[in-house]
């Protein structure tokens, strides 16, 4: 595998990512977590039974007959299309079916299929004591823990989400592109007030520099994620994954920021812009009660 963007992105920087060892809680907040920093903790996952039970025949007998809600597309590309700007098409299908399709080496159909975070805590309960939730947050600041189940080839498109992100990679490796948020500019993100202004209309595998030409100035940050590694993804930072290997499993964290903290920052305003209409009122009369104390 060639996990180096430089032939690909001859039109950008490319800068790595750096890697820290199994931080204290207190070191990942003071030097990455405050500052939004993205890192690569390693060494954080050693007591985790899910990285040699999770195999296709454990998980098949252990979660086989729960329904999951499954994502299928044509091009390989999830959670989005920057062509036509739709969603990939959802199917609902046992556990035990789609894990014989992902693994099917002669596939009848050449629609690709991943599952995408899937609430572990309502859908698998069984399989959340096979893993640790790091003390790298504020555990009242959690918002879910995902799975997510997919093979050689799936890419998730470039976006960012409205929280901070814990990825930590179970099987296989998964390839990360990550933007600072101070380049959104330079990404083309829907508009706002589409179903998807957290996605770039930029597909950065083969860009139109003449439909984007603001993309040339793009700077990426590169990693690879290899089994028992967890990736920081701070709030608001684009991020495009690939996932590599036969079978590629990823459990994350989400976790909320703090308001007042978010918009302090730069790359809140672009959050704020998403917001619809008719919050702004409530939002400005917390604003006024704040500075106008009575």
């Amino acid at each position: 595998m060639n996990t180096n963007v430089q032939d690909q992105f001859k039109f950008t920087e490319v800068y790595q990512i750096e890697r820290i060892h199994n931080p204290t809680p207190e070191e990942f907040q003071r030097g990455f977590l405050s500052v939004r920093k993205p890192v690569i903790i390693t060494g954080g996952m050693s007591g985790w039974k899910a990285l040699s039970s999770w195999t296709p025949d454990y998980l098949s007998t252990t979660v086989g007959n729960r329904q999951v809600d499954v994502n299928v597309s044509q091009s390989r590309m999830f959670m989005g299309d920057t062509k036509t700007g739709f969603a990939s098409l959802r199917k609902t299908m046992k556990f035990s079916d789609f894990m014989s399709v992902l693994l099917e080496k002669n596939r009848s159909t050449s629609n690709s299929y991943y599952l995408q975070g899937q609430p572990m805590t309502t859908i698998f309960p069984e399989l959340v004591q096979e893993i640790e939730t790091p003390d790298y947050f504020d555990k009242k600041l959690l918002l879910v823990i995902n799975l997510w189940l997919g093979a050689h080839g799936n890419i998730s498109p470039l976006h960012y989400d409205a929280s901070h992100n814990l990825l930590a990679q179970v099987s296989g490796r998964k390839r990360i592109l990550l933007f600072d948020p101070k380049q959104t500019s330079f990404l083309y993100p829907f508009p706002a007030y589409s179903k998807i202004p957290h996605l770039s209309q930029v597909n950065i595998d083969e860009p139109d520099f003449e439909k984007f030409p603001k993309f040339s100035k793009a700077k990426c940050i590169e990693c690879v994620l290899e089994p028992g590694e967890m990736l920081f993804i701070p709030v608001l930072w684009w991020h495009q994954v690939y996932s590599f290997d036969t079978l590629n499993i990823a459990v994350n964290f989400w976790w909320k920021e703090k308001l007042r903290q978010l918009l302090l920052t730069y790359s809140g305003m672009r959050l704020l812009a998403q917001i619809p209409a008719f919050f702004w009122q409530e939002f400005r009369n917390k604003v006024n009660s704040t500075s106008n104390p009575k």
